[in-house]
């Protein structure tokens, strides 16, 4: 009688341990898909450890000669791998999405983006015939200091049309003109140093702008009649 009621206090401890495993996984599997749905993609996946549990528990029961329980968690073990599977390419999707976000506010606007990378391509085109090294550092100083020019311009319309949904427009110094001069000297900058595709390019920004200058004065216009 001894004997059977500390087999059963054994079977009973150990059922215990294996319960308190399963809830352990089973916890991290929701706090991580929680996270997840709130976006917090730089939580760290915990399907493989959740994997490892379920088989440490599989082979834990295979040990004390459990094998048909040990089969049931075959379906746990396979259900997680396919989680992670998915999680996998779900974070390589997020990633993407983050390069290219990185990507477009960095490149920013209109033609910009084509512009920066012809001033890449142009340099390996000219590797063979250049006197490359100088050449490259030459034409990367100035794309940047044009790049920056066109930072510096994309900068000024944001936050004058921020200005304006903040107040009157009227009390607003416009700015439209002067990023017309800037465009128009990068688009002269770019034909000095033979970039005429590049600069070329840049029309459309102008043009833009000349417009968006146009409306400007249409506003102020309806503004000071009220």
């Amino acid at each position: 009688m001894q004997q059977r009621e500390k087999k059963n206090f054994m079977n009973k401890k150990f059922e215990n341990q294996i319960t308190e495993m399963i809830d352990i996984a089973e916890e991290m599997a929701r706090d991580y898909e929680f996270a997840i749905k709130k976006s917090k993609y730089e939580t760290k996946c915990p399907y493989p450890k959740i994997i490892k549990i379920y088989g440490d528990i599989k082979q834990m029961l295979i040990d004390c000669s459990w094998n048909e329980q040990a089969m049931i968690f075959n379906e746990q073990i396979k259900f997680y791998r396919e989680k992670l599977e998915k999680d996998k390419k779900l974070r390589e999707i997020e990633a993407q999405k983050v390069q290219k976000q990185k990507e477009f506010e960095d490149l920013h606007k209109i033609k910009e983006i084509e512009t920066i990378k012809a001033v890449i391509l142009s340099l390996n085109k000219e590797e063979e015939i250049l006197d490359f090294e100088a050449k490259k550092k030459e034409k990367i100083e100035e794309s940047e200091e044009i790049f920056n020019m066109i930072s510096n311009a994309e900068r000024m319309a944001n936050e004058y049309e921020q200005e304006i949904k903040r107040g009157s427009i009227l009390h607003l110094d416009c700015p439209y003109e002067k990023i017309i001069e800037i465009y128009k000297e990068v688009k002269k900058r770019f034909e000095n140093i033979d970039w005429k595709e590049e600069s070329g390019k840049l029309i459309d920004s102008i043009r833009y702008y000349k417009d968006k200058l146009e409306k400007d004065k249409r506003l102020r216009e309806i503004e000071g009649k009220k």
